[in-house]
């Protein structure tokens, strides 16, 4: 399905030190993409939340950036419980 639109916002709210952790965890990402010709990403943050905004030319290439990003969400947060739980 060439000439496809695909586009994808995703909002993940936390607290706001943990959103800024998460935030500059993808900012790297972002700048230097492992898959660049599936797509763009860009990431900030709203209210407290951090944005994804998820452009593709394919659904499969959006699948495979939500899928790839939303892992780099889970380990950014799950390093960050872990800090959290030592330091208790």
């Amino acid at each position: 399905m060439s000439g496809c639109r695909c586009k994808a916002t995703i909002r993940i709210c936390l607290d706001p030190g943990a959103s800024r952790a998460v935030l500059e965890s993808l900012q790297a990402e972002v700048k230097q993409p492992a898959q660049p010709a599936k797509g763009r990403v860009s990431v900030g943050l709203d209210g407290g939340c951090v944005v994804l905004e998820i452009a593709s030319d394919s659904p499969s290439g959006l699948r495979a950036l939500a899928n790839s990003y939303l892992y780099l969400v889970h380990a950014a947060f799950s390093a960050l419980e872990a800090v959290e739980g030592l330091q208790a």
